[in-house]
């Protein structure tokens, strides 16, 4: 999942006796607050704080690397969450922390490692549940995330992580219905969050619903900046698209890489939109530098054996439709029926 990232903060309820112990302890207390009011700066600066009063002190390292986070210093939070599992290698959200922050990085072997830790350490909380299914997920274990996602289900049924994560992993798994109704329970909860919302448009017109992906699409360009903006305003180009409105698709397309060029799924729409206007040489071009960007993005080697039939490149479509087939594109394995 591209842009979810909760807040998971520690919150130390154990009395300090030394003063400088208890002046650390206060300045905690504050980045806590700051951090759940999203003052991220503030909250790192209060951390800062704690720490100069005790060095020696793994929770606020541990919270002032979820600021760093939250300000995308990865680097600054990778540190301060090592140097806490130093200073006590029991702690297991920090191990859940650091797990989260390599699966943001695609880095999903280290995220495993750190996410069997943190459910040994914190068995109960659903948010590491959460987290080890989506790495087990992306390292090939699909039954094990399963049960992951379900553990983390019974453990808190409130608990939007499980939702959202697991909504991802059908996405993936081009079970879309499943995905939907996960999305949905998300909303449940935070009605309101950017991805989930965004999500949701992509899948419902998926489903062959793109009136209401469009209204999904709407809301999410509301609601969304910087990156996740441009994925909302291609999800916004997608159902317009399926609605034929393409002089409307094209510019929200135009817009979407302005934002963000470097997005495989835009340039498959823009693919789709020269494919509709019947510009097939425009639809590959486009379709070809998607493949080179992600060649996993959905239907994409249906379009691409569909512009080449539209080609008259009979023998290349087949080839395309037969690899679609093989990554389980639903369009390509009926397309690939009419091949020798």
């Amino acid at each position: 999942m591209r842009t979810l990232l909760p807040l998971f903060l520690l919150f130390l309820m154990a009395a300090c006796g030394k003063q400088r112990d208890q002046e650390a302890y206060q300045f905690f207390l504050r980045g806590n607050d700051q951090l759940l009011r999203q003052d991220y700066a503030q909250a790192e600066r209060f951390y800062t704080e704690a720490l100069q009063k005790k060095p020696e002190f793994p929770e606020a390292l541990t919270n002032r690397g979820l600021a760093y986070i939250q300000q995308a210093n990865y680097e600054k939070a990778l540190s301060d969450l090592n140097n806490s599992l130093k200073i006590n290698p029991k702690l297991g959200s920090t191990y859940q922390n650091r797990g989260n922050l390599f699966s943001m990085q695609g880095e999903y072997a280290n995220a495993l490692r750190d996410l069997e830790e943190a459910v040994k350490f914190i068995p109960d909380s659903s948010t590491a549940w959460a987290f080890l299914g989506n790495a087990q997920y992306m390292t090939g274990q699909e039954d094990l995330a399963m049960s992951s996602f379900q553990k983390a289900e019974q453990l808190r049924p409130s608990d939007y992580t499980t939702y959202a994560f697991r909504g991802w992993v059908y996405v993936l798994r081009k079970e879309y219905d499943k995905a939907r109704q996960d999305f949905e329970s998300v909303l449940k909860y935070r009605p309101n969050e950017p991805s989930t919302v965004n999500n949701l448009s992509m899948v419902t017109t998926q489903l062959g619903d793109p009136k209401k992906g469009l209204e999904w699409a709407d809301r999410a360009v509301k609601i969304t900046e910087g990156k996740l903006l441009a994925y909302s305003v291609n999800n916004r180009a997608y159902a317009l698209l399926e609605l034929n409105r393409l002089d409307e698709a094209k510019a929200e397309l135009n817009r979407s890489l302005r934002l963000d060029d470097n997005n495989a799924w835009a340039y498959r729409n823009l693919g789709l939109y020269y494919f509709k206007k019947q510009q097939f040489a425009q639809a590959m071009d486009a379709l070809k530098k998607a493949e080179q960007m992600d060649p996993s993005v959905e239907n994409l080697y249906f379009y691409l054996g569909n512009t080449s039939q539209a080609s008259g490149k009979n023998q290349e479509a087949c080839t395309y439709w037969k690899k679609g087939a093989t990554l389980k594109e639903k369009k390509s394995i009926e397309a690939a029926k009419g091949c020798s």
